[in-house]
């Protein structure tokens, strides 16, 4: 069996199901950067919570500094005066 090649991008969705949605772990290989990969991934997955969630679902994300100029020109706003936490183990 041919093996599968290595993903260029990808990002996943964690949410209830019905109304809340967090963007995950959307990343593309530095290789394949610059490519409209990110952009990509980013409009599909909110396409599929939009064809299943009731109309205006609360979809949030954290952002790290590289990407936050992608998100922000595909209209993701800051939520302030929220901030990202975390709990350190």
């Amino acid at each position: 069996m041919p093996q599968s090649p290595d993903p260029a991008a990808m990002g996943r969705v964690i949410g209830d199901g019905t109304w809340y949605f967090h963007l995950a772990d959307i990343a593309t290989d530095p290789v394949h950067q610059r490519r409209g990969l990110g952009r990509a991934v980013l409009e599909d997955l909110v396409a599929r919570i939009d064809a299943a969630a009731p109309p205006h679902p609360c979809i949030a994300l954290l952002a790290d500094p590289p990407g936050q100029p992608l998100h922000r020109l595909l209209g993701v706003v800051d939520s302030a005066p929220s901030q990202g936490m975390r709990l350190p183990h």
